[in-house]
């Protein structure tokens, strides 16, 4: 059975919860490509960087380039400050489906989930009141942390707590309300399905070996590789469709429209959302694109190249 202490701690770890339905786990990059993308065309620079929401302490320090593009911003902007208290409140309070997952699950399954939520010290009673979803999520949660990673070292916080102490104003693109509707998209019959896809993927490794692929892709800066590992996750999982759509493209267009304004506000800003809402079809930079801003996807290796020349500029006085 699952203890009951730590309960306040769990509590705390739901608002970093909420961003890692989006997130992406981390290794130390390499040198190549970066998730991280040039915005011009308004009337100050945009970047975008692709965050990993849950994380080990050596992925940090950040590649240069990003810490770079970083300080050079005024404005922060996220998907949302999962550091709210009211965050993780909210999705105990507000989200569907809630107080019925032990009623929806045979006695076998409650057991296995039991046992695979085990690492998160999750008291049995608030299992019973969280949705699907939910319980969705924390299965995913615990896979990661007995891998070593946590949100505790996602680069959302690091972002956050940067930009507080250095008085970079913070923006946030969606609201609680926002972030629920695309996490309890799709019917309660799906949400229940796409659960007991990821307990059998937990149960037979595989969710394990995703995250993985995952982690290889974000090592290499392989956009193109993130957005072959989504669509894989999403085709092995048929329940979760319109959960994919809500949860990247209608949200892509609705968090592409508010950072083309800020582009336009004429203040540098540095914004951090989820690996996956930047590659594949309908990404963030595509959309950006479209409406007539000039987007490039920056490389560790020409960031060297431009540290050399400007140390080369320095030695000889230029």
């Amino acid at each position: 059975m699952i203890r009951r202490r730590n309960f306040s701690a769990w509590r705390g770890r739901i608002g970093a919860c909420l961003l890692a339905f989006a997130g992406f786990f981390c290794w130390p990059a390499q040198a190549g490509s970066l998730l991280l993308w040039e915005v011009t065309g308004g009337a100050a620079p945009v970047w975008l960087y692709g965050s990993i929401h849950v994380c080990r302490p050596e992925c940090f320090p950040l590649p240069e380039a990003v810490a770079a593009r970083f300080s050079k911003a005024a404005v922060l902007v996220v998907e949302i400050d999962a550091t709210r208290p009211d965050v993780g409140d909210a999705l105990l309070r507000d989200s569907p489906g809630r107080g019925c997952l032990k009623a929806v699950l045979s006695k076998a399954e409650w057991k296995r989930l039991l046992r695979q939520l085990e690492p998160l010290q999750m008291p049995e009673t608030a299992l019973e009141s969280l949705s699907p979803t939910l319980a969705n999520l924390m299965v995913s949660l615990a896979v990661a942390g007995q891998a070593g990673l946590s949100p505790a070292y996602g680069t959302d916080l690091y972002f956050i707590a940067q930009a507080q102490r250095g008085g970079k104003r913070l923006v946030e693109l969606e609201t609680v309300a926002q972030q629920l509707k695309a996490l309890n998209a799709g019917s309660p019959r799906e949400a229940l399905s796409s659960l007991r896809s990821t307990m059998k993927a937990a149960n037979d490794g595989s969710l394990k070996t995703m995250l993985e692929e995952l982690v290889s892709a974000w090592q290499a800066g392989d956009a193109k590789r993130l957005s072959e590992v989504l669509s894989k996750t999403e085709e092995a999982d048929p329940a979760s469709a319109r959960w994919f759509k809500e949860l990247f493209e209608r949200r892509n267009r609705r968090m592409s429209e508010s950072i083309a304004g800020l582009a336009r506000e004429g203040e540098p800003v540095f914004v951090v959302v989820g690996g996956g809402h930047l590659v594949g079809r309908n990404s963030i930079p595509e959309l950006l694109m479209r409406k007539g801003f000039k987007v490039r996807q920056l490389s560790s290796s020409e960031e060297a190249e431009q540290l050399e020349t400007v140390g080369q500029g320095r030695m000889t006085g230029e």
